[in-house]
């Protein structure tokens, strides 16, 4: 279970690697996660955006991009922010290992900027 030390380790490392990074493709398809607007319309909002800056409270994290929407994670039980090739945190039991396929089948939210797959966010349903 991630802690807050974990959580802000994650928003640390969003900042550090993603700040600046304009989002070319989002995949978001998993509606038990996405609350409150359909997968399709949640993923064509954050295309195209520039990630500004990351903040956290507690165990949320969310994203301030360059214009709204700001997508919010609740990290919950099994929360976790993967960077491909950072070592953000080393979890006890961590859903992903650095051996496995990317994205993460575990992955509810998946950016990938203008050069590599940038960010998968992996949260509790």
């Amino acid at each position: 279970m991630p802690e807050l030390p974990e959580v802000e380790a994650a928003r640390r490392a969003v900042e550090e690697h993603c700040v600046g990074k304009i989002t070319k493709a989002v995949i978001a398809n998993d509606s038990m996660v996405i609350d409150g607007v359909s997968p399709s319309d949640f993923e064509a909002s954050l295309l195209g955006k520039t990630i500004v800056s990351a903040h956290r409270k507690g165990k949320n994290m969310w994203l301030q991009l360059d214009s709204p929407p700001f997508p919010s994670f609740q990290f919950g039980m099994a929360g976790a922010v993967y960077i491909k090739g950072v070592a953000v945190t080393k979890y006890k039991r961590s859903a992903v290992k650095d051996t496995d396929e990317w994205p993460s089948k575990y992955s509810k939210l998946f950016i990938e900027d203008c050069t590599s797959i940038l960010a998968q966010l992996v949260v509790a349903k």
